[in-house]
Order: structure tokens, then C-alpha cells, then sequence
């Protein structure tokens, strides 16, 4: 959606209790003249609609998701018309029964800004409800995929370190003593990517311009490359969160060394940037797959570092996908945010 579109519907709601207002105070103003009567006619329609104008600067300000400002326009507008074909339904039945068929404009203007009142604040209600029953499904998610790791993938290298440190004791080789510390490091990784892997993954702190190169190159400090070597092509500036932005450059340089990979190339796309490789590459079906947690074709891989890479592009809006690289790797692209 362009900035223009979020905007309006940000303030579709505040527009829509403008217009009410506006209407309102042009009845009795129209004239020039403000007369005690008609502004007691007319008083109620305007602090109802002053409300709505205040129910919509609430939406704005308050931690909501993105979408519910344009709920609560609907239900409002809905809200709105219900009214407004209830008024003029009720003009109809007065005018069968021989009374004027017109009703006072006050009286029209009360049942529209009660109706659109009333029907933000069931929007409102309602977006919230749906905001919180899917957080709930994403945590009760999260619980089993949690679940699934202590009792699978931990309890594996578990097995193997005490079976090991056994036969390390009746025989006293080195050789045991190695693979219980490999899969004491092994533990440990895991515990490190669910940790990760269990921060929001819907927000981002304090999101700045960062420069690609930068971060590229401190992240690839912090991953064991071995002969990998990478080449940064880009200049380009990025609005993101440091450090979630490192992560994601750390969690797809692993990638790339644990599939083989003999160089990671960091470069531009569009209004994005892409990371790849010269590894194996990634089969068309299984592209999807990959960012499930859990899942990996490498022996030694825990499955998760890139689920926390699409978790950390969700939280910047940034739409990703995987192709193949010139060199027949792996090419993650991340497109969208902002960008120069």
C-alpha cells in the first residue's frame, strides 16, 4: 500500500466525523445568525460528532494494528447508512399516516452521527478482538513449536552427549569427549536461535537509516566463515533496526557456510537488497518450507536460523523471496520499508 493510501485511511475516521460536524454546524450557521434554539437543536449531533473526530485521533495514536483504522471507517459508514435509511424510513411511515414527510435536519443529523458513533465503537471492539485472538493463535503457535524443540530437537544432542561421555568413561578416547562438546555447542546454538526465534517478531526498536555495508560487515565478523569470503556491492542506506538487521545478516551468512558456499555476495535490488551465494542452491519446492521452524537439510543446522530471518523482515514490511543466484546459489531478496 503507498503512503498516500495508509495515509487516508489513518484519518478516514477523523474525516468522517469532520464531514458530520461540518454539516452539522452549517445548519445553524448558514445564515449568519446563531440562534439559542437552533444551537440547543443542533448541539447534539455536533458533540457526537466531535466524538467520532476523537474516536479517530485515538485510532491513530493508539498501539493498534495497521489495518483498523480502515475497519472502524467501515463499520462507522455502515453504521452511518443503517441510520440514514432508518430516518428516512420513518419519513415514509409518517407520510402514509397524512404527518410531513421531512424530519427536522437535527433529528436526520443525530441518527447518522449516532449511528457512525456507534458503529467506530463496534469496529473498534471488533478489530481489537481479532487483533488479540491472532496474537493468541501466534503464541499458542509458538507454544507448540517450542514444544517440538525441547522434545525432539534437544533431547537429541542430549542422547548423544550422554552416550558419548559413557563410552568416554569405559575407554577415556578423545574422541568422546569431542562429540559431547559438539553437541554441548550444538544445545547451546539451539537455545540461542529459540530465544530469538521468540521475541515479537511484529515490531522493530527504533528503526534507523543504516548503512547495508556496515552491517554486513560487522555480522560476517561474528559468523565462523571458514574459507567463505564475502563482497558487499551496495552503498544503499536501509530504515531498520540495527541489530535485528545484523541478526538477519548473520543468520543467512551461516546459511550460506553450513550449504557449502564459497562466496556470499551482499548487493542491491530495486527498492531492497538481496544476499546470495555459489552454494547448492534451494529446490523451487522447498523454497516455502525453508522458513519453517525446525526445518533443515544440513546435518549439523538447527532449522530456525531462517525462520528468525523472515520474522525480522516481517517486522520491517519487508517482502521476501528466494531465487536462484547467478552462480546457481541461494539469492534471498528483501523488498519494501524504506530505502536510497
Amino acid at each position: 500500500m503507498s503512503r498516500y493510501a495508509a495515509s487516508l485511511r489513518n484519518w478516514s475516521v477523523v474525516g468522517l466525523g469532520g464531514g458530520l460536524l461540518a454539516a452539522s454546524v452549517s445548519y445553524f450557521a448558514v445564515d449568519g445568525e446563531f440562534a439559542t434554539s437552533e444551537f440547543v437543536q443542533f448541539a447534539v449531533p455536533i458533540a457526537l460528532s466531535l466524538l467520532v473526530v476523537a474516536l479517530g485521533l485515538w485510532l491513530r495514536t493508539a498501539e493498534f494494528s495497521a489495518p483498523l483504522p480502515g475497519v472502524v471507517f467501515l463499520w462507522s459508514f455502515a453504521g452511518g447508512v443503517v441510520m440514514g435509511l432508518l430516518a428516512g424510513w420513518i419519513s415514509v411511515l409518517q407520510s402514509i399516516e397524512g404527518r410531513p414527510m421531512l424530519q427536522p435536519a437535527s433529528i436526520v443529523l443525530t441518527k447518522v452521527a449516532l449511528g457512525v458513533l456507534g458503529g467506530g465503537l463496534l469496529g473498534a471492539y471488533y478489530g481489537r478482538l481479532q487483533q488479540r485472538t491472532d496474537e493468541l493463535a501466534e503464541q499458542r503457535n509458538r507454544l507448540d513449536e517450542f514444544a517440538s524443540i525441547v522434545s525432539h530437537d534437544l533431547r537429541n544432542p542430549m542422547n548423544v552427549a550422554q552416550g558419548h561421555l559413557e563410552l568416554a568413561r569405559e575407554t577415556g578416547e578423545d574422541r568422546h569427549f569431542e562429540a559431547v562438546e559438539d553437541a554441548h555447542d550444538r544445545m547451546e546454538r539451539l537455545v540461542d536461535e529459540v530465544l530469538a526465534l521468540s521475541r515479537r517478531g511484529d515490531t522493530v526498536d527504533d528503526p534507523t537509516p543504516v548503512k547495508l555495508e556496515r552491517v554486513a560487515n560487522e555480522a560476517w565478523t561474528t559468523v565462523e566463515t571458514q574459507e567463505t569470503t564475502l563482497r558487499v556491492e551496495t552503498d544503499r542506506t536501509v530504515v531498520s533496526d540495527d541489530r535485528r538487521l545484523r541478526a538477519l545478516f548473520e543468520n543467512l551468512f551461516r546459511n550460506a557456510v553450513e550449504h557449502g558456499g564459497e562466496t556470499v555476495v551482499v548487493g542491491e535490488i530495486g527498492r531492497g537488497f538481496f544476499v546470495a551465494d555459489d552454494g547448492p542452491g534451494i529446490p523451487p519446492e522447498d523454497r516455502e518450507l525453508v522458513f519453517e521452524g525446525g526445518y533443515s537439510t544440513h546435518s549439523d543446522g538447527t532449522g530456525f536460523g531462517l525462520a528468525i530471518v523472515r520474522r525480522i523482515a516481517e517486522a520491517h514490511d519487508w517482502r521476501i523471496r528466494i531465487t536462484e543466484s547467478e552462480e546457481g546459489g541461494a539469492r534471498f531478496e528483501f523488498v519494501g520499508g524504506g530505502g536510497k
